[in-house]
């Protein structure tokens, strides 16, 4: 192995990524994983900003040095699981930040549980239930006419 070579986990740990038009991909580590999780299950816990990539094999490094090329599609949908239990995540991400030294973070937009069947709980910032009830509220102080001048 040569200095900045990435490197495989050395058991069967770690955590599978799948994104559209991605070949199998994996990594050693993502931290953020549990707080992402936690969040995707319940949305009143805040979701991470960044998930950040740590060892990704070689077949993922090339893939995140395509996508930092790619000024089309900034945007990507990805699951990621880990291998331990198969537990995943749902994201849409963009690429945060990519480079020789610079560790690899993806900036959650928004986020789910499951394989990318779910509905995203989450959208933006703030979580849809939050939104939601900020709206119910607005068109109930609303409904009964214009208010003061």
């Amino acid at each position: 192995m040569h200095a900045g070579e990435a490197q495989a986990p050395r058991h069967a740990g770690g955590f599978a990524v799948e994104a559209e038009g991605a070949p199998p991909i994996a990594c050693g580590d993502v931290l953020g994983f549990g707080e992402a999780l936690d969040a995707a299950l319940d949305p009143r816990v805040p979701a991470p900003a960044r998930l950040v990539i740590v060892s990704p094999d070689r077949a993922m490094a090339a893939w995140l040095d395509g996508w930092a090329e790619d000024a089309e599609r900034v945007r990507r949908a990805v699951v990621v699981r880990r291998r331990l239990d198969a537990t995943g995540i749902s994201a849409v991400a963009t690429l945060a930040s990519h480079g020789y030294g610079v560790p690899t973070s993806l900036a959650v937009e928004s986020i789910s549980t499951g394989g990318g069947h779910g509905i995203f709980l989450r959208s933006g910032v703030h979580p849809k239930i939050d939104v939601e009830a900020a709206l119910a509220r607005h068109d109930a102080e609303h409904q009964g006419g214009p208010g003061p001048a």
